[in-house]
């Protein structure tokens, strides 16, 4: 009990809550990633991906059509990834408090799960996306060369580029170099766009995690380094993140006297398009490994 002199004096608990910290989102439908392949009840999508065959060249007039054979392949989405988050909370706690215990630990499982599914969608980008082998060292003078560089490569690969994550470090940079001028996307709660080169720009303080996992296509559990990340630029329907489960309650427990406070996601993650997606880190990468290795 806090004194003052030799006097106690009362303590008194605040009804509101100092709000926990998240990371920024920047897996945003329709600017980071597509869900145009979410379709209907399943575990498990297969997308066609046709082979265009030889290349069109002239020819003289008056001649017979080459027929070429009809050819494709399939592109796996699998909804293997599932994240959980459940807090107890007692009966005799809930009413010896003075804020409401259930709606405050649900918020906080809500965000520490999308967090977590965040986390596994960046590691899944930077694992299948295209890795850019120059790992020169990002400053002032030259990150802006190398963001419109990173988008030249993909205009190369006949792709489009519509968006880059940088880390907080270059989106400093960025808002030196290129002005403070914001435009707000509706889609975005937490962040701000900075748009320039026909690239939303966003800042990802998501490149903080040594160990982020997810499991591929191939159920096979990877564990990617994100912390060398500068850049990962892309267009937005080169990357799937799609759920086929979602489930937010506060449920009455049926072993103990109080409620339950549950979040859970069931996800598929996949590049579907690897050219239109470059992971410019500067370390030299270490190879995606499976979990415990």
């Amino acid at each position: 009990m806090p004194l003052y002199g030799s006097q106690n004096v009362d303590t008194q608990y605040q009804s509101a809550i100092e709000p926990n910290l998240y990371c920024d989102t920047v897996l945003i439908p329709g600017i980071t990633y597509t869900e145009k392949y979410q379709r209907g009840p399943a575990g498990q999508i297969m997308v066609h991906k046709l082979d265009s065959g030889a290349e069109v060249e002239p020819g003289t007039p008056g001649r017979d059509f080459k027929d070429e054979e009809a050819k494709d392949s399939l592109i796996p989405i699998v909804f293997n990834n599932n994240f959980q988050k459940s807090r107890k909370i007692y009966g005799v706690q809930a009413s010896a408090v003075s804020f409401e215990m259930g709606e405050e630990y649900l918020a906080d499982a809500l965000n520490m799960t999308k967090q977590g599914r965040q986390y596994s969608g960046l590691a899944c980008m930077a694992n299948e996306g295209t890795l850019l082998t120059d790992t020169t060292l990002v400053t002032e003078s030259n990150a802006i060369s190398i963001l419109t560089t990173l988008r030249k490569k993909i205009k190369d690969n006949k792709g489009k580029a519509n968006f880059a994550m940088v880390s907080t470090e270059i989106y400093a940079m960025f808002l030196k170099l290129l002005g403070l001028a914001q435009v707000m996307d509706p889609a975005v709660q937490s962040g701000e766009l900075m748009k320039r080169f026909g690239l939303h720009i966003l800042e990802c303080n998501s490149f903080d995690k040594e160990e982020a996992k997810y499991y591929n296509s191939a159920n096979e559990l990877k564990t990617v380094d994100l912390t060398g990340i500068d850049f990962i630029v892309g267009y937005s329907e080169a990357t799937s993140i799609l759920d086929n489960f979602e489930l937010y309650r506060l449920k009455d427990s049926e072993n103990f006297a109080g409620t339950k406070a549950q979040v859970e996601y069931n996800t598929a993650f996949k590049v579907n398009s690897p050219k239109q997606l470059i992971i410019k880190k500067h370390t030299v990468a270490r190879q995606a490994t499976p979990s415990g290795t």
